[in-house]
């Protein structure tokens, strides 16, 4: 079976660091949240990946607009500071 990058692919996307919320007016908020990824390629199904370190970290701002008493997403800007390239793990299935 031929797999695709994305099989071998191990990743998280971690959001935290609480989420600051400014309410403009009845019906309009912005909201910032923080957030890390961490991605390895190379994963194979049962094996533990060590620790890394993120390889993106950035923070997300957000405006919501309130609809018929629903709060909706508006709009999202990514906001990345620091970023890298995906790990590539050595295995002795790829030599």
């Amino acid at each position: 079976m031929r797999c695709d990058r994305s099989c071998h692919r191990r990743a998280r996307h971690t959001t935290g660091q609480g989420r600051l919320v400014t309410v403009d007016s009845p019906d309009t908020a912005r909201a910032t949240t923080c957030f890390a990824t961490y991605h390895v390629d190379g994963y194979t199904e049962g094996s533990l990946v060590a620790p890394r370190l993120p390889a993106n970290i950035g923070h997300y701002e957000d405006t919501f607009r309130r609809v018929d008493g629903i709060w909706l997403l508006a709009s999202r800007t990514l906001v990345l500071p620091y970023g890298g390239p995906t790990e590539r793990l050595d295995s002795p299935a790829q030599s």
